[in-house]
């Protein structure tokens, strides 16, 4: 059975000079090397949520336990800090942090603050490199020459070189057109296969049907569903209450079953799944 990377019972959080609960009585586990999607429109609590993972802010209630490391509002800011050895934050436009002369230099940039050599420091930059997917031999380029897709991810990079257990990002394809944001998603997926932990904040369903195989709901601070993606795209009333659309695949299949075909599957999470199901209810059809 899986341990569990983050574990959050009866957490809350009220931001500062408001009255309102930007969380309220959060409990959920997210168990280690899960590929977890939180949803939700804005305002429901998704990034505060995130912020008190990796530690940028303290709850005001409750208890987390964050890879090992335990937090709770007494928890001291030397102890926070400790989370950024082990979580890894990968911001909306990351590439707008880029600031480096060199992508080597922006990589290093973690790795050299948190006291490594410099022989540790140049292979965690090489590694880092080689995990996204792009060349060692880029290290000594700017990286505001590259495309868009490429400096985002230079940007990645600069987190993974830091080794985190469990990486956060927060709409890591805003922005990137198809492929380049096809690409990224896939090469999230190669790190969560290769053990490490993914919590993704997005707003896309398709991502979610596809990438993920658990899906965090919120509305109002709250967890309105802590469930599978299949499960999730099941529930039309808590998609109607959640403001959620169905990913394509869902949708053209709840439409076929209504006007009559003969579907196996639940509900197809890709259009790939879906066109098999298709496959299947005609070749049933002609063996009736």
């Amino acid at each position: 059975m899986a341990k569990s990377a983050v574990t959050i019972k009866n957490l809350h959080y009220t931001y500062p000079n408001t009255t309102s609960e930007a969380l309220s009585n959060v409990s959920l586990t997210i168990k280690e090397q899960e590929f977890v999607a939180i949803v939700g429109q804005t305002g429901s609590g998704k990034s505060t949520l995130v912020s008190l993972i990796d530690g940028l802010i303290k709850p005001e209630k409750g208890d987390l336990d964050v890879a090992g490391l335990k937090i709770n509002a007494t928890t001291k800011a030397e102890d926070l800090s400790k989370i950024h050895h082990r979580v890894g934050f990968v911001f909306q436009f990351p590439e707008q942090q880029l600031f480096a002369e060199t992508i080597e230099e922006d990589i290093a940039f973690g790795p050299r603050n948190l006291g490594w050599t410099p022989a540790q420091i140049k292979k965690s930059v090489d590694d880092a490199l080689k995990m996204v997917g792009l060349p060692v031999e880029l290290k000594t380029h700017s990286p505001f020459a590259l495309s868009g897709g490429q400096m985002r991810r230079v940007a990645i990079a600069g987190v993974l070189a830091m080794k985190p257990q469990i990486l956060i990002l927060d709409e890591p394809t805003a922005g990137l057109d198809t492929q380049a944001t096809n690409e990224l998603l896939e090469l999230i997926k190669q790190l969560n296969n290769k053990a490490t932990t993914v919590i993704m904040v997005t707003h896309q369903m398709e991502q979610v049907a596809r990438y993920a195989d658990h899906v965090i709901a919120m509305s109002d601070g709250k967890v309105i569903a802590d469930t599978t993606p299949r499960h999730l795209f099941s529930d039309s009333q808590q998609l109607a209450k959640l403001s959620l659309t169905l990913p394509v695949s869902v949708d053209i299949a709840q439409f076929l079953r209504k006007h009559g075909a003969k579907l196996e599957n639940t509900e197809p999470l890709t259009l790939d799944s879906l066109a098999d199901e298709i496959v299947k209810a005609m070749r049933g059809k002609e063996n009736e």
